[in-house]
């Protein structure tokens, strides 16, 4: 796993000043466009780490190489881990626009939906809700010895292997409670999960957040709008996922959904069955309304018997 200059996930530098006849594209979107390696190796006894020969990004600039040879092509992965699409609007602006790439591709959905079914105030406000905003405002003003602690860990996590295996470790060893403790512990996840399954607290906050769907298309125009002006294609995927992929699912699949199912609860598995569908008609008809392009990625595995996904949304 290599990064360039820039931290750009590509083995070969990226240069500020485009080559002359190079058609540039970024790919940018979380985790899943990043390529992270499955978060359950205990579940997955083909678990492996997932190389830059491997990343979507790769082989779409194989494939346009080998189709289009008369023009050079960068496909450039500039996906961070837990980004969400206000995030790639200010790095956008912050950093790719010196680039003058022609185009950029976003692979999201599960970030900026996790924020949506989340939010516990009357408007989602993604700003405030920032994954590791906490962690961040302790390195960056530190006032106590929570800061030193966590401004050594990170030194030590990009300085030392040993530190760095050792965090892994113990990550991965509490990796259930990373995402927390669901709203309805305890109770039976039904297949499909239904409203009337949900606890009546638990059916007013589905309500209010399904309700504000519509953010993450107005997200996508302000993305559209900042790259239209300066000259730059948009195109915008949505990424599957794989409790709702409909593809016959492995063996190791089928683990991964059962122990998903398991422990995100009642609440979390109906808005991941609710809020995708409803967020991909949305982005659907602004697309067509719009004049931009959206691919709807949610069943490209509707036919693959082979393993596609190494949890529940990273890919193979």
């Amino acid at each position: 796993i290599r990064h360039d200059k820039n931290g750009f996930r590509r083995d070969k530098d990226v240069e500020r000043v485009r080559p002359a006849g190079t058609v540039r594209i970024f790919f940018i979107g979380g985790s899943a466009a990043y390529g992270c390696e499955g978060l359950f190796p205990d579940l997955d006894p083909e678990w492996r780490r997932i190389y830059n020969r491997d990343l979507v990004d790769a082989h779409l600039e194989g494939i346009l190489r080998e189709r289009h040879p008369e023009r050079q092509w960068e496909v450039i992965n500039a996906s961070v881990s837990e980004f969400r699409m206000h995030q790639h609007l200010m790095m956008i602006h912050a950093r790719l626009l010196a680039f003058r790439p022609h185009m950029v591709i976003f692979m999201d959905g599960h970030n900026d939906m996790s924020g949506i079914m989340n939010n516990d105030s009357t408007e989602y406000d993604p700003y405030s809700s920032t994954p590791h905003g906490e962690e961040f405002q302790t390195m960056v003003y530190p006032r106590s010895l929570r800061s030193l602690i966590f401004i050594n860990a990170a030194w030590l996590r990009n300085n030392s292997v040993l530190f760095a295996g050792m965090q892994r470790r113990v990550l991965a060893a509490m990796r259930d409670n990373e995402f927390g403790v669901a709203l309805d512990r305890g109770q039976p996840v039904p297949n499909p999960v239904r409203f009337e399954d949900l606890q009546s607290t638990l059916r007013e906050r589905a309500r209010r957040n399904l309700a504000q769907a519509g953010f993450y298309s107005t997200m996508v125009e302000r993305l559209r709008v900042a790259l239209e002006h300066e000259g730059i294609t948009a195109l915008f995927s949505m990424q599957p996922e794989l409790i709702l992929s409909g593809k016959p699912f492995t063996p190791v699949e089928a683990r991964f959904v059962e122990h998903y199912r398991k422990i995100s609860g009642c609440y979390t598995t109906y808005m991941w069955e609710t809020l995708q569908p409803l967020i991909s008609k949305s982005m659907a008809e602004t697309a067509r309304r719009e004049g931009f392009t959206f691919v709807d990625l949610r069943d490209v595995f509707r036919n693959e018997p082979e393993k596609t996904f190494t949890d529940y949304c990273h890919l193979t």
